[in-house]
């Protein structure tokens, strides 16, 4: 069960805000395309995604909110394939098996997951299933600042 955190084949965010004195409330979406993934880690020589893998999409930056979460299936996977997703200590948070084989275009969305960060924290995503290496799914969090470093507020 290797925890990877490289991000070969997918943006990775970084652990902050963008004008976040004006901007208190933002979306965070990330785009997990397995077919790219899989390419990738090919091409690097890296180990490929097998079942109970963990990959770090992502980070929450300290002070971050986040009080929704939806998974959308942009690509099925053409056989059996789930995923996880969460943070360390609650991996199933946003995601319990999501299915990746269902109808494209199934959205899942989740109101109970609400997290408040108290340190920057990784967004995990447990692979469920061998060989996944089609679909391709996002994922968006609805994320509040709510402590984060508010920078300089311009005067009015």
């Amino acid at each position: 069960m290797p925890a990877y955190t490289d991000s070969l084949g997918f943006y990775k965010n970084s652990a902050g805000f963008t004008a976040n004195y004006t901007d208190r409330v933002s979306v965070m979406e990330i785009d997990i395309d397995f077919r790219k993934i899989a390419a990738a880690r090919t091409a690097a020589g890296a180990t490929a995604l097998a079942a109970t893998d963990t990959l770090v999409i992502g980070v929450l930056p300290k002070g971050s909110y986040v009080v929704a979460a939806a998974l959308t299936l942009v690509r099925a996977e053409g056989a059996s394939a789930t995923i996880d997703v969460g943070v360390s200590g609650s991996a199933t948070l946003w995601a319990n098996s999501f299915d990746l084989n269902a109808a494209v275009g199934t959205t899942v969305g989740v109101t109970n997951g609400a997290r408040y960060q108290t340190a920057d924290t990784d967004i995990l995503m447990t692979i469920d299933t061998n060989s996944t290496d089609v679909a391709r799914v996002k994922i968006a969090l609805a994320v509040v600042n709510m402590g984060a470093d508010l920078g300089v507020v311009p005067s009015a």
